[in-house]
């Protein structure tokens, strides 16, 4: 039976899809959602950020990915952040702004589909690792997560998050479009 399901997310608009899906099971079955977050803290090398201006893909909305990937050596935003305040002056503090904003948004989206109870965490680290980590200490059951975020194009490479966890998870894991 399903009683924790575990949704990572980190605001794009695949893992919008996840948070709506995973919550959807876990209101059905009366389970807890755990919604997890990864800092982003992963750069675009200038050889991808070229690369991805040479095939012309696109980022999420249409945009040039190689206009969407700023130079940004702290990591990648959610397409419709909005920057705090004063909260955030180092970047240490703008990714667990981010973070925390990616969460809330999830948190209210599970309440939404029905889920009576939701805990966040936000992590640190290697995606893939850190989302095991979780589902080993948490007992998770399920894992539902997007099929292609935030992640920079490298994982078109070598693998992306949701594709690693689907091979890794010793549960369920569930990948969304």
């Amino acid at each position: 039976m399903t009683k924790r399901v575990l949704i990572a997310t980190d605001g794009s608009s695949h893992a919008r899809k996840a948070v709506e899906f995973g919550s959807d099971i876990a209101a059905k079955y009366g389970a807890e959602v755990v919604l997890v977050h990864v800092l982003l803290r992963r750069e675009v090398p200038e050889s991808l950020r070229h690369m991805a201006e040479v095939e012309h893909l696109s980022a999420e909305g249409g945009k040039p990915l190689a206009e969407a990937i700023p130079p940004v050596a702290e990591g990648r935003f959610p397409t419709d952040f909005v920057m705090p305040s004063e909260k955030a002056t180092l970047p240490g503090k703008l990714l667990w702004a981010i973070a925390e904003q990616v969460v809330d948004e999830a948190e209210r989206s599970a309440h939404k589909q029905g889920v009576g109870k939701v805990s966040k965490r936000i992590e640190d680290g290697d995606p893939v690792r850190r989302i095991l980590e979780v589902i080993a200490a948490e007992g998770i059951d399920l894992v539902v997560t997007g099929s292609r975020g935030l992640s920079d194009l490298k994982a078109l490479m070598v693998g992306s998050v949701s594709h690693k966890l689907a091979q890794l998870s010793p549960v369920t894991c569930i990948c969304v479009k």
